[in-house]
């Protein structure tokens, strides 16, 4: 066999041992990185709550309408995400109403999308509208206090200059009430101070 070239130099293939160590700290690195990346990216934990209720009869050839208005408080605590919010619903139930649908839609206020900075609250006016027989069945004698509101969401969470994916949310408010008798109820029967508001979602 020849001699080697002159400057050229030999070098030995890396050891099984060395090529598991490089395995090794790759997998830690991106180990790291994932983690870092949830850790930042990870979604802000939104307090929703039923902030003012009330309702209006409006007047004029539409007497049989009864609408019911609510005001959802969304807080963002954190000093990380923004939200800007795709979609958003809101329903009303009451549980003794006498129709065989006791979910009502509401009409959310704010257009879509709809964008909160990162430690701010937002408030989110909706309504249900109540025409004919539907105002009477569904509110009944006006002293219920046992209606729920159901909000579902889809919203993003901005940190930076990174987007998360979308994210689902669904929570529910209860006991809600809107008339002044049943807010009168509750406050005599120990329910809450005032007229029982806010109502904290889960």
């Amino acid at each position: 066999m020849a001699p080697p070239a002159a400057g050229m130099t030999l070098k030995a293939a890396p050891s099984v041992k060395q090529y598991t160590v490089a395995a090794l700290a790759a997998a830690l690195a991106m180990a790291a990185i994932i983690t870092v990346f949830f850790v930042v990216l990870c979604p802000a934990h939104l307090a929703f709550s039923v902030a003012h209720t009330g309702f209006h009869r409006p007047s004029g050839p539409t007497g049989g309408t009864l609408q019911l208005s609510l005001t959802l408080a969304i807080d963002n605590p954190s000093r990380r995400a923004a939200v800007v919010y795709k979609s958003m619903f809101v329903d009303v139930s009451n549980s003794t109403a006498a129709v065989w649908d006791s979910w009502v839609r509401a009409t959310v206020a704010p257009p879509m999308p709809m964008r909160q900075p990162r430690r701010r609250a937002v408030a989110v006016a909706a309504t249900v509208d109540l025409v004919g027989p539907l105002a009477v069945e569904f509110a009944g004698d006006m002293t219920s206090s046992s209606f729920a509101v159901i909000v579902t969401a889809q919203a993003r969470f901005k940190v930076g200059v990174a987007w998360t994916r979308l994210y689902d949310i669904k929570v529910s408010c209860a006991p809600v009430s809107f008339f002044p008798a049943a807010k009168a109820n509750r406050h005599s029967g120990g329910g809450g101070a005032g007229d029982g508001l806010p109502v904290k979602c889960v």
